[in-house]
C-alpha cells in the first residue's frame, strides 16, 4: 500500500525569488557607486550597472508580481547573472579580492536559482509505503525509516511524524483524499512491524 499526500504550498516560494532579486539589486548598486566614483577608467560602466540595480529594485518592490511570473523572471535571472558574472570576472581580472569573492558567489547563487526555480509551481509530497516515509525535498530529511517513527497520525490535514530521537516533522497536507483512519492504521502497523528493528539498531 502507498499513500502520496500532497503538501501545501509551493516547493520554490515567491519570496524567495523576490529575496535574490532584491539583493543582487543592492549588490548591483553599490558595486555601481564605487566603480562610478572611484573608478576614473570604467566610470560610464558604473553609472550602467548602478541604474541596473536601481530598476531591479524598484522592479522588485513595486511589480514583484510580474517580475516573479516564470517567463520574466528566466529573463531577469539571465540578465543578472550577465552583469554578476561580468563583474566577477573584471573583479578576478583587476584582482579585487573582496569584490571577487563576492560576486563569484552571488554568480553561484543565480545559477542555482535557474535550475531551482524551473520546479517552481509544482507541488510536493510526503510519500508513505512500507519501504518507508519518504519527505519533501525542501525538508532537510529526505526519507524516515519505520523502525525510527514513534508515530505518524494524519488528523484535521495534518501530518505529524514523531521518531524517536525526539525530532518531530508536521505538514499542512489538508489538500488529500486519504481516508484518515486507513492511513493511521497503516502506520500503526508499520510501527508495530519494525520495532524488532529498533532494537536491533539500538547501542
Amino acid at each position: 500500500m502507498e499513500f502520496q499526500l500532497p503538501v501545501s504550498g509551493d516547493k520554490v516560494k515567491p519570496q524567495q525569488i523576490t529575496a535574490l532579486h532584491l539583493f543582487c539589486g543592492l549588490a548591483f548598486v553599490g558595486t555601481g557607486v564605487i566603480i562610478a566614483v572611484y573608478n576614473y577608467d570604467i566610470p560610464l560602466w558604473g553609472g550602467a550597472i548602478l541604474i541596473a540595480g536601481l530598476v531591479l529594485l524598484v522592479l522588485a518592490i513595486f511589480k514583484n508580481r510580474w517580475l516573479t511570473q516564470k517567463s520574466t523572471n528566466l529573463i531577469f535571472r539571465f540578465l543578472e547573472l550577465l552583469i554578476a558574472g561580468g563583474i566577477a570576472a573584471l573583479s578576478f581580472y583587476e584582482q579585487w579580492k573582496f569584490p571577487s569573492g563576492i560576486f563569484t558567489v552571488l554568480t553561484a547563487a543565480i545559477l542555482f536559482s535557474l535550475y531551482w526555480e524551473r520546479s517552481a509551481g509544482q507541488k510536493v509530497f510526503v510519500q508513505v509505503d512500507e519501504g518507508g516515509i519518504k519527505l519533501p525535498v525542501t525538508s532537510r530529511r529526505r526519507f524516515v525509516a519505520w523502525h525510527d517513527v514513534d508515530t505518524a497520525v494524519l488528523k484535521y490535514g495534518i501530518l505529524s511524524i514523531n521518531c524517536l530521537d525526539n525530532k518531530l516533522y508536521q505538514f499542512d497536507v489538508s489538500g488529500n483524499t486519504v481516508d484518515d483512519e486507513d492511513f493511521n492504521s497503516f502506520c500503526t502497523a508499520q510501527v508495530t512491524a519494525n520495532i524488532e528493528k529498533r532494537k536491533d539498531n539500538s547501542w
